[in-house]
């Protein structure tokens, strides 16, 4: 997939930050992935990527979930996502922290994580972790398929921090004008460190011919209504 290949070539100049138990740590923890943990944890869509991390607060499982219900050729996409943030308890039972459900539009060819984006460190360095996922959504090219053009199609940044959700939203074009970046209100209330990261990250897959984010602020987003 052309996706996939462009990330791969970005994640040196992207340059995440990762925390001591960085993505994949709890991969090889079966239980995780049983089918009773997942029934009791709520995950009802397929498993299609999991994380752990532990910080000062306590250790913690994040489950990255897809439909992959749409088939384009020899890809597939997804007309729903959920993302599950989940506390494990000294029991090995899940406690519920946040949740995201989010669909594509029937205009949409589909959606997908980028999960090679996924980045569980310690941003702001005061001992906590902000989880940030990456999603993307795309359209129909004219013949048919996906149209992966990193100008086309919209985006979504979600970041967990301390209890709250996070949400940037982007839509692109080929012209200027085509082109807005927004976040929710809460967005501007993180610690100037974390704000700058996040913006980062997007100036970064912009550089990396990932994603064409608004640039008429630095990268700012505006402020948006809405969780």
């Amino acid at each position: 997939m052309k996706s996939l290949i462009v990330l791969l070539l970005a994640l040196p100049v992207l340059a995440w930050g990762q925390g001591k138990n960085p993505p994949g740590t709890c991969e090889t923890e079966a239980w995780m992935s049983a089918p009773d943990t997942l029934q009791k944890a709520r995950v009802t869509l397929p498993l299609f990527k999991h994380y752990c991390y532990s910080d000062q607060s306590g250790s913690y499982v994040l489950y990255l979930t897809e439909k992959q219900d749409l088939k384009y050729g020899t890809e597939t996409l997804s007309s729903a996502i959920e993302a599950h943030l989940l506390k494990i308890e000294a029991d090995k039972s899940l406690s519920n922290i946040a949740s995201i459900r989010d669909k594509a539009s029937a205009e949409e060819a589909g959606m997908e994580f980028w999960s090679r984006l996924t980045d569980t460190s310690d941003i702001d360095k005061d001992g906590n972790v902000g989880a940030v996922i990456v999603y993307r959504f795309y359209n129909k090219g004219d013949d048919g398929l996906v149209d992966r053009d990193a100008f086309s199609g919209r985006i979504k940044i979600v970041m967990f921090y301390k209890g709250s959700k996070v949400v940037i939203r982007a839509v692109t074009g080929k012209l200027d004008g085509q082109r807005q970046t927004t976040a929710t209100e809460n967005f501007f209330a993180l610690p100037a460190s974390v704000q700058k990261n996040l913006i980062k990250k997007m100036e970064a897959m912009y550089k990396g011919d990932l994603y064409g984010f608004d640039n008429s602020y630095k990268f700012m987003p505006r402020k948006s209504q809405g969780n």
